[in-house]
Parts: structure tokens; sequence; C-alpha cells
């Protein structure tokens, strides 16, 4: 067979959700050709990850992709955490707590199986029509040209796999007898390697694993349950001295996910490993075992799997700046806080706008290595976290409330929300005293929401709802109260500024003014902030009031943001929502200044 050679700007090596969401943000940029390739004929079918946080729904959120999950996810709001009383020597629950703190996100975290999560995204490219997942298509060798002239420097030969249903069960070294020969090779500017904890891409590139593992192992089964326990329909942590641990999180179309912790040191854990037909039963006993006295049948199984409990970090995210490692193959750890799929999503998400900005030449390549500076922490941290929790669920000495204090102590770490990244040439250090005129916006933090009132309309809207995911940078325009000469005089004076005219178009100018909002006439304020086109006529859809006439929460964004309201601000949002820069109105040059070291980059040169 021929083979035939390709190019592209962006290959992505694995259709899960890391390559999937990879794939979502680069239909976005429309001076960019991307391709997707996954070895297995279909998407995740069932089982796998199933809990969705707050920032994860965020993402999916500013890609229109939040709907069909909220609809079809089952929403957690309480936990509770069960031990045997050892006075009584009675099951019973002796703590609950609430989900999710109040104000954290306005979306809940939510339980779906990773298929229907998988199913979303594949709907929203068929829909964009830009990028398709190509099939039972392996990527058999990756390499480097020795041109250093070469714009697509990366090579991938790929193989056409034999269609088989049960192919993606193999083991690596099986696949040989199920592929056909070598049919392309793709040349490519960057590659992104999202395939999975077993990584073929990984291993081609050199990139080593730092291997945590422990000896413990667990089940997980997907039933229908027929039981009396009372929580059966919220997420629970029971805890036994005698028999282990078991979680349960309810899931959509009346389905339950048990983890069971397998000890081994009984004839019911030894027939579960056995991994034949009997383990769902024998793992069932387990936890009829644990929720005694309370009863436990089904008929209707949909997944079920055993894992070790095993910590692995890629010491290295990036390669020569053109391949990047995401998800389960940058990084793997127990499912114990439901974060494995969630920090795969955010990882692509991180990575793909700069990718995008860079190709287009918005950007220069060098605001790639800020991958790994803000992501590899990230991972860092979620190994930290997941190895307390696990000792908490093992630990027999442990006491069930451990487990609840580790997770209280993560809660914003684990939703995704607090994710802060450090000072970089895309997030301001702050130094100037920028921060200060806004003392509850965190650089390096996503934006959080907050209502406001359309000038034009008077509809109420989150304030996220503009920062969609297209690839646009955001420059919020906190003007401070104007009915105020001094601040009308201000807001004048920053949009005549010449040195941000420069920036004026990549970047999307949103005013919010303290309100009320007739008070101001939107066509007497700046053009900057009504723009007019010979078709569509002026823009209404860039100012807005923080006015609480109408309620619905509305009139406190100031307050919430910490902003004076009568000096204001600016905050700069990058593409993925994430604060780059704040200052106040007289301090536009250090924006533009900000703006140019994205270009000329000598950070990364000292």
């Amino acid at each position: 067979m021929a083979l035939r050679t390709s190019h592209t700007d962006l290959l992505i090596i694995g259709a899960g959700p890391a390559g999937l969401m990879a794939a979502c943000w680069a239909s976005q940029f429309r001076g960019m050709s991307t391709r997707i390739i996954d070895e297995k004929p279909h998407r995740t079918e069932t089982g796998h990850a199933d809990g969705i946080h707050s920032r994860t729904l965020e993402i999916f959120d500013s890609f229109g992709m939040a709907d069909p999950i909220l609809r079809k996810g089952v929403r957690e709001v309480e936990m509770s955490y069960w031990a045997v009383n050892k006075d009584t020597e009675n099951l019973e629950c002796q703590h609950r707590v609430q989900s999710q703190p109040e104000g954290l996100s306005r979306f809940p975290q939510t339980l779906l199986n990773q298929g229907e999560v998988e199913q979303v995204m594949l709907d929203y490219l068929e829909e964009r029509g830009r990028v398709q997942v190509e099939r039972q298509k392996r990527a058999d060798r990756i390499y480097f040209t020795d041109d250093d002239n070469d714009t697509h420097p990366v090579v991938v030969e790929t193989k056409a796999l034999k269609a088989d249903r049960m192919m993606h069960l193999l083991r690596p070294e099986d696949l040989e007898e199920h592929a056909a020969q070598v049919t392309e090779a793709i040349h490519a500017r960057y590659i992104i390697a999202c395939d999975g904890a077993k990584s073929l891409a990984r291993e081609q590139l050199g990139v080593q694993l730092e291997a945590r593992s422990t000896d413990s192992m667990w089940g997980v089964v997907d039933i229908v349950p027929i039981t009396d326990f009372p929580d059966i329909r919220q997420s629970c942590a029971i805890h036994s001295d005698e028999f282990g641990s078991v979680m349960t999180a309810p899931r959509e179309n009346h389905l339950v996910r048990f983890y069971i912790q397998l000890k081994g040191d009984s004839g019911l854990e030894k027939k579960a490993l056995s991994q034949s037909d009997e383990t769902p039963d024998a793992l069932i006993q387990l936890i009829q075992r644990a929720l005694h006295p309370y009863s436990l049948t089904y008929k209707y199984c949909d997944w079920w799997s055993l894992y070790p409990i095993k910590q692995c970090l890629a010491n290295q995210f990036q390669v020569k700046n053109r391949a990047f490692l995401a998800g389960d193959a940058a990084h793997t750890h127990s499912p114990k806080a439901g974060q494995g799929m969630n920090v795969s999503i955010q990882d692509t998400y991180n990575l793909v706008w700069k990718l995008g900005s860079v190709i287009t030449g918005t950007l220069d390549s060098k605001v790639l290595q800020t991958y790994q500076l803000e992501r590899h922490p990230v991972a860092e941290e979620l190994m930290a976290m997941d190895s307390r929790l696990v000792h908490a669920y093992e630990d027999s000495k442990a006491s069930i409330s451990e487990v609840s204090k580790i997770r209280e102590e993560y809660t914003g770490f684990m939703s995704g929300v607090e994710v802060t990244y450090q000072p970089n040439v895309l997030v301001s250090s702050g130094e100037r005293g920028e921060s200060t005129t806004a003392t509850n916006i965190k650089l390096g933090m996503r934006f959080r929401t907050v209502p406001v009132l359309n000038q034009a309309s008077a509809c109420t809207i989150q304030l996220t709802e503009l920062l969609s995911s297209n690839g646009a940078w955001r420059l919020l325009v906190f003007s401070g109260d104007l009915q105020q000469k001094k601040n009308v005089d201000r807001l004048t004076k920053f949009a005549e500024q010449p040195g941000f005219q420069e920036w004026q178009h990549p970047v999307d100018v949103i005013l919010i003014h303290p309100g009320p909002r007739t008070s101001v006439n939107l066509l007497e304020l700046p053009e900057m902030f009504h723009p007019f086109d010979k078709k569509l006529g002026w823009d209404y859809g860039r100012v807005f009031a923080d006015d609480g006439a109408y309620g619905g929460g509305n009139g406190h964004a100031y307050e919430e943001y910490g902003i004076d309201r009568h000096s204001g601000c600016l905050a700069l949002c990058r593409p993925d929502q994430h604060v780059a820069w704040i200052g106040g109105l007289e301090q536009a040059s250090r924006l533009d200044a900000y703006f140019s070291a994205l270009h000329s980059l000598d950070t990364f040169d000292n």
C-alpha cells in the first residue's frame, strides 16, 4: 500500500474527553487546519468517568454545550458519610454536607456517564462542520524532522485498523495483527497526545512517567439497585473497619455507581479479582456485606471494572514546544474525587487557544511554554489531594470525618473554579498595585460571574455569557459611576488613548457601569462601546448596568468584585476566561505593554 503524505497545523491523537475538547476549541480558529484521530471504532459506550465538576460545566457553557449535559445528568446536592457506630454496632449516617458551597459556581456538580459527555462534544463538532474524528487510525510512529526550518516538523505515521468492536480492549502488543500497513504520514506543526494512560504517543515522544503506585485494588460497578438503603440517590462514603470502604454516586436512568475496596483477604475478594463472568455478582456481595443490615439486589448491570490505585505523572507536558501531553497521557490517579475527565478537559482548554493564537499569527510561539507552567502544578496538587483521599478511604483507623475534612479542604480545587495560574507572560504579577483596584478579582483565576443588565434591553444576563469560547480576549471596563462627570471624562480619555487603539480589534471591550441604567445614554458613550456597522447598525451588546432595579440578584457586581463605584477599574480576561491583568482606567499604557510582551517575550530568553 502506497504511503500517503499530508500536512496539518494541528493533529490531536485520541478522541476521549481531552481530545474532543481540544477539537472543539480548534474548531473556533478558521485559519487553522486540524485533524483528530482515534484507534477505537466508536466513542465510549458505557462506564468510565461520570463526574462533571462546576468548572467543566462552565467551560461547556462557554461553547453552548452545557444544556444537554444538565438535562441528561443527575445533580449532586448532598454527600453523606456512613460508618458503623461502635457502641450500637449499627451502620448509620454520621455526617451530611452540601456537595458544593453556595456561591462557588452557578453550575452544580453533575453526574453523567463519559460516553454521553463525549457525544455532546461530537454533536458540537458535527454542527461546526470543521473537525471530524477519524476512527480506527492509530499513531504508530512519531518523530521530528531534522530540518530546523521545517514548518511541519512533527511526523506521525498512522495505521488503519481493521473493524473490530473489541479491538480497543486488546493489549498494545496484540494490536499489530489487527493493523494494516502504515497508510499515511501526517506532517504537523503541532500535536497533542490525548491517547490515555497507556499512551503510545507519550512512549514515542520519550516522556518518562513518575509512578506512585500502591498495592490497593478497587472494583467499580454500575447497576440499577433494588435496595432499602435510604441514601441510595445521594453520593455516599460508607466506611467499615471490617469490610473496607464503599462509595456510591447516583447516575442517569436509575443507575448507581459503586466503588468497592478489594482487600483480597477473603473468598469474595478473590472471586471478584478473578475478572470472570462472576465478578459483578462478587462485587455486589461485597457491597451487601458493607451495607448490612440494608439489603441490595439488582437485575441490570451496565458496566463493571477492576483497577489498581496507581498514580503516574509525566515529568514534562511538552516536547520541543511542538508536542504536548494532556489528560491521562500526562497524569493518572484514582477516581476518588472524580477528577480524571475534568482535569483532562481543563488541560486542553488551557492549551488549544494558545496553539490557535500561535498558528493564526496572533501570539508568539513561546507562549506555548506556559502550558507546562500552568498545568503541571495543577497535576501536582491533584496527586497530593488524591494521595490523601485514598489513604483516608483505605485506612481502617481513619474516621469517616477525615474523608469529609479532606474533601472540604479541596472543594475549590476539586470543582476547578479556584485553580489559579501563577504569574507568567500571560498572567500579570500585580506587583504594581493593579490588583488593589478590584480586591475580589484574583489574577490567574477564572473570572467568576455576576448578573448584570443589558443597557439597551434591560435584560439580565450572567456576565460570563459574554466570555464565550471563540478565541477572543475580553477587556472589562468598570467605568465607575457615569453620573459623575469626572468618570465620563476618564472614560473618554481612556477610549482615545493611541496606544490602546492598536489592540482594540483583537480585544472585545465590554463596559459595566454601576447604574442606574436610565442615567446613561448608550449612544453618547465613546464609539468603542457601540461600534457601527453599515449593515447591522449599532452594537447594543457591549454596555451593561450594575443596576438592582429589576431584582434577580442584580446590582451587586461592583460589590462582589471589590471595585470602588467611584473609581472603577480594568480587568483583562484571556480567551480561557482566566484573569490576565488588572489595572485602573489611567493605566491603559500598561495594558499596551502587556500585549507587546506577548510578541517580544524577552521573559523567556532570560
